[in-house]
């Protein structure tokens, strides 16, 4: 009984152990969500996969220099539900897209979440917002 009782603790303690990663993941903290940019440039690559939609701008900072950025989107279920399919976007189009930086100041901004969809126009073309 006592061997149970240590196998189920030990078992217990290695899912807590593991599950603060798993959580984390999905957080915005490295994101300042209080801040909102707005970059032109050119879509590098699309990706339409999970865990998140991505798609790698190259756009000019201030200084004229250019800087390859990563933005995550929302799961694609949920870019679906707002109007969205893995046919928006593709290499080489032009792109305007709010995004709120990393805190950090890294080229790294997230731009939707399952609450809420930042101003994306592709080409000229808006591309949908959330959905309510």
């Amino acid at each position: 009984m006592k061997r149970r009782l240590w196998v189920i603790l030990g078992s217990v303690l290695g899912l807590l152990l593991f599950s603060g990663p798993v959580l984390a993941h999905h957080g915005v903290a490295g994101y300042d969500l209080t801040k909102t940019i707005t970059l032109h440039g050119t879509v590098t690559k699309f990706e339409w996969s999970n865990p998140h939609v991505v798609v790698y701008v190259d756009a000019k900072n201030e200084k004229g220099e250019t800087q390859n950025w990563t933005i995550e989107f929302a799961a694609p279920i949920h870019m679906v539900r707002a109007g969205w399919n893995k046919n928006v976007m593709k290499a080489g189009d032009d792109i305007v897209i709010d995004t709120h930086p990393s805190r950090n100041g890294a080229p790294v901004g997230i731009t939707s979440t399952i609450t809420f969809i930042l101003k994306v126009v592709v080409n000229g073309q808006a591309l949908p917002g959330r959905a309510d």
